[in-house]
């Protein structure tokens, strides 16, 4: 099985619109590592030949193009907000039927508010927290996160997804901040894979729904993982290498995640 991320940036991507801070004009110069469209994961079995993605990021049309992909299985939604869905209206006049994975109150609001949801056949599959679901040789649990923020007052629990793929364990976290409940966290202990979510490098900010880069290293340390990928990264944070030397200037345990990268698991 292959790993791919597609977006490893936050909800404006990197370079911001109208910004000429250093790490956007880097972007902007030199494109990836720097230059990060929205979040989005694919995992990819080439001989089975199938892939599910982990959200649809604004970007996805230019994501797909850009690895070669012409046809997606499934999607996993982590949770409702703009810049993890909104790419679902990519699939209009591309494929017309899509299995979409997710809590019913994710998948709903996706599905019946999202642009051309009524146009793409989707095919429904909900799923409740810590329920065990088997799509083709994946298996995956949903479990909660803490990212409460610009729900409209609709009760959607955001989730993360943990996966095991012939043996191996994956972790996915979704936008949350470091309250991810002890239940979530007995779950996803020990991974061999951890993609986390790492908006800024500030020791504090203003923004609690959000991990910062230095809370997703101590969850890792907390999870034992044995490799991290932070993603989810602003504009606000230093260029990509001096980020990676500062967090793991070897990249065996801590990595930057960046758009294109690909780990076999």
């Amino acid at each position: 099985m292959e790993l791919v991320v597609l977006g490893s940036g936050d909800t404006v991507g990197v370079p911001k619109i109208g910004c000429s801070c250093p790490t956007c004009t880097i972007a902007k110069e030199k494109g990836i590592p720097d230059a990060r469209t929205r979040f989005s994961i694919m995992l990819r079995d080439i001989e089975a030949g199938f892939n599910m993605l982990i959200d649809t990021s604004p970007d996805m049309r230019l994501q797909l193009i850009r690895e070669g992909v012409e046809r997606v299985s499934a999607v996993l939604y982590t949770h409702h907000h703009w810049d993890h869905v909104l790419g679902f209206n990519d699939f209009y006049r591309v494929q017309a039927v899509i299995t979409v994975f997710g809590l019913k109150e994710t998948v709903d609001y996706v599905l019946d508010r999202v642009g051309f949801g009524n146009l793409v056949k989707a095919k429904r599959k909900y799923i409740q927290p810590f329920e065990s679901v088997k799509y083709k040789s994946v298996e995956f649990t949903a479990f909660p996160v803490y990212h409460p923020h610009l729900n409209d007052g609709l009760n959607i629990q955001p989730v993360g997804y943990m996966f095991r793929l012939e043996g191996a364990k994956l972790v996915v976290t979704g936008d949350t901040g470091i309250s991810i409940p002890e239940e979530s966290l007995n779950l996803i202990h020990e991974p061999d894979v951890l993609i986390a979510d790492a908006f800024i490098s500030y020791p504090k900010h203003f923004l609690d729904h959000h991990m910062t880069v230095e809370e997703a290293v101590r969850l890792a340390e907390q999870l034992e993982a044995r490799k991290t990928i932070l993603v989810h990264l602003t504009h606000a944070n230093p260029p990509h290498a001096e980020l990676q030397k500062r967090v793991d200037p070897t990249a065996d345990k801590i990595i930057v995640g960046y758009d294109t990268l690909k780990l076999k698991i």
